[in-house]
C-alpha cells in the first residue's frame, strides 16, 4: 500500500532491512551526536546581510539554523528517511517543526509550528516562510483545531484513549493507513524537530529522545552562543571563539556512522560559510531520484 508522505527504498541491503527486525523501535536505535560550531563568520555576516534590512525584517540566528538544516537534507538524502512497520521510506517532502512561544514565561503558551520547504529555498524564502508561520502562530487566529481535538479526547475515558493511540499510531500508521488530515496535525512525522533552547538563555541543552510513535527520525537541540576554548587539531594552539552547542539525537538504522560523520561536516560548512545559503548551483542534481515531492497542505 502507498504511503502519503514516502517512497518506498528497494536499494536497501539485506543487513539493513534486517535491522529493524532486531531493533524494531526508533529509541533502541537511538545514537547521539555531541557537536560544538564555531558561529565567527555566521555572526559577522548577519552583521552585514542585516545593515541595509528594516528592523522588523531582520535576518534572525535561527532562520540560518533552518536554512543550514535544510540544505544538509538535500545534500545528504538519507537523512529524509525514515522506518515504519519495519519498511523503509524516502520521504516526500521536507517539513522541520519547532516550538514557538509567545510569551518567555513558564506559563507561555506554546504553538508547533511545522514549515515546509522546498528543494530551491535558500536564507532569504526560508527567513520569509519561518516568519510568516512564526507571526500566524502568535495571532489570535492561529489554528487550534488539533488542540481542541486532543482535548475532546481526553474527556473519554483512559482505555479508550489508550487504545485509539495505538489504533491510530501503532495500527494503521505502521500500515500506512492513517488518515492523512490527522498525521498532518502532528509533529512526530516530518524531517525533524529542531528545539532552539539558546532563545531560552540554555548555553548547555540536553539530549531529547525520539519517538516511537509516527516516523520522526532526527531531533536537533540548540543551545546558545558562548565562549569556548578551541584547539587547532594541527598545531596544538587553542584560541576563545564562538559558538553554538548542538545536540542531535538519530536513528542509526537510517544510514551508517561514516555518513552521519561527514553529514555533520556539511551541517558545519554552511554554518560557518553562510554567504552559501543564498544560492544554489546551477548545475545541482536531484538528491531525490525517483521521489515525487507532494504539495499537500498541513495544518498549523
Amino acid at each position: 500500500m502507498r504511503r502519503y508522505n514516502g517512497t518506498p527504498i528497494k536499494t536497501v541491503s539485506a543487513i539493513n532491512r534486517f535491522f529493524p527486525y532486531i531493533m524494531p523501535n526508533r529509541n533502541a536505535s537511538l545514537v547521539y551526536s555531541d557537536i560544538n560550531i564555531e558561529m565567527e563568520n555566521t555572526l559577522a555576516y548577519l552583521k552585514e546581510v542585516n545593515k541595509d534590512r528594516p528592523k522588523d525584517d531582520q535576518i534572525k540566528i535561527f532562520d540560518l539554523y533552518l536554512a543550514a538544516i535544510h540544505r544538509m537534507f538535500l545534500d545528504r538524502p538519507r537523512l529524509n528517511r525514515f522506518i515504519i512497520g519495519r519498511r523503509y521510506f524516502q520521504r516526500n517532502e521536507h517539513i522541520y517543526f519547532f516550538i514557538s512561544k509567545r510569551e518567555l514565561t513558564d506559563d507561555g503558551e506554546e504553538r508547533t509550528i511545522g514549515l515546509k520547504l522546498g528543494p530551491r529555498d535558500g536564507i532569504f524564502e526560508v527567513h520569509k516562510k519561518a516568519r510568516k508561520e512564526i507571526k500566524e502562530s502568535k495571532s489570535e487566529k492561529s489554528d487550534k483545531s488539533d488542540e481542541k481535538a486532543v482535548e475532546i479526547l481526553m474527556k473519554l475515558p483512559r482505555w479508550f484513549v489508550k487504545f485509539f493511540t495505538w489504533f491510530m499510531y501503532k495500527f494503521l500508521d505502521e500500515r500506512n493507513m492513517m488518515p492523512e488530515s490527522l498525521a498532518s496535525t502532528d509533529s512526530v512525522h516530518g524531517s525533524a524537530y529542531i528545539a532552539n533552547l539558546g532563545s531560552f538563555g540554555v548555553q548547555n541543552p540536553p539530549f531529547h529522545h525520539l519517538y516511537d510513535y509516527g516516523d520522526l527520525s532526527l531531533f536537533f537541540v540548540l543551545g546558545g552562543l558562548k565562549k569556548d576554548l578551541i584547539v587547532d587539531q594541527e598545531t596544538g594552539e587553542t584560541s576563545v571563539k564562538t559558538v553554538i552547542p548542538m545536540r542531535i539525537s538519530v536513528d542509526e538504522r537510517i544510514a551508517d556512522g561514516v555518513y552521519f560523520n561527514n553529514t555533520f561536516h556539511v551541517l558545519n560548512d554552511y554554518l560557518q560559510n553562510p554567504k552559501k545559503l543564498e544560492t544554489f548551483p546551477d548545475d545541482q542534481k536531484d538528491p531525490y531520484p525517483g521521489v515525487k515531492f507532494k504539495k499537500s497542505k498541513r495544518k498549523k
